[in-house]
């Protein structure tokens, strides 16, 4: 099994030693463990170093623009090159959190994208109610290297556009819970082989009976272990009408077309 997106830095999750133990133990091969600002690089760069199933990438989030020394994107670059195997992200636009400055995410975007772009590196992208705008950037970027649009919860009616650009897109656990229906039916008007699948842990905690792997709640809030990753393979499979072995093989070669699939150089 891949996760193709989460934060295993977060401290939120805890010491990451028992955590890397039952990612093991259920056999979870690859996690994609994405970087959200120069503060927590380190900590990707340091989980990259002990645990070969981390594969770090490295971004600024969008709702981190605001508050990031000038050399950033310099250091991005120093974190890239020190990590051939690395991607870019996590990136993105967002007009959803509150006081967001969109052109400033743009700037930060675009830098990010020539970056990928020089370096061969596949990206993985957040977009919360700036499609319009993020599909424009798209439009204008090398995405030869891979592009996912993580936790895609778009409208339906720009997939095709995404699409015809070599976007890939993850599902997560979070749109099997109850009221979420119409993200996980945008799904079904997607090929099959451009979809991934994600925890996004600590964030995006599945329904109830998909979590066999319990945290403890931080100041209230509902923590989702990576390994819960296994449950939405399951549920995956059953969705899809597969077995769950078959199910796994087209995930892994997805993972494998989005993440290797483009010309890289180091």
């Amino acid at each position: 099994m891949t996760d193709s997106h989460l934060h295993l830095q977060d401290a939120r999750l805890g010491d990451p030693g028992p955590i890397l133990a039952a990612v093991r133990r259920e056999k979870i091969r690859a996690l994609v463990v994405n970087g959200t600002h120069p503060e927590d690089w380190g900590e990707v760069a340091r989980l990259a170093r002990i645990a070969p199933e981390v594969i770090p990438s490295f971004g600024l989030h969008p709702w981190r623009v605001g508050d990031v020394p000038s050399d950033w994107p310099e250091t991005l670059e120093g974190r890239l090159r020190e990590f051939p195997e690395a991607g870019v992200g996590e990136a993105g636009l967002d007009r959803w959190i509150r006081g967001h400055d969109l052109e400033r995410q743009k700037e930060v975007l675009q830098i990010q994208l020539e970056l990928a772009a020089t370096l061969r590196r596949p990206l993985s992208l957040h977009c919360l109610q700036a499609w319009g705008t993020l599909l424009e950037c798209l439009r204008n970027a090398d995405l030869s290297a891979g592009c996912l649009l993580h936790s895609y919860a778009g409208p339906v009616e720009m997939l095709g556009d995404f699409i015809d650009l070599g976007a890939y897109f993850s599902l997560s656990g979070y749109f099997f819970r109850d009221g979420k229906e119409k993200k996980l039916e945008t799904f079904e008007s997607i090929p099959p082989e451009r979809i991934l699948l994600e925890s996004d842990a600590p964030d995006m905690m599945p329904p109830e009976q998909f979590v066999r792997f319990p945290l403890p709640e931080r100041d209230g809030e509902a923590i989702n272990h990576p390994a819960n990753l296994v449950s939405l393979y399951e549920a995956y499979a059953r969705w899809q009408g597969l077995a769950t072995a078959d199910a796994i093989l087209r995930i892994r070669r997805s993972f494998a077309s989005w993440f290797f699939g483009g010309e890289r150089k180091h």
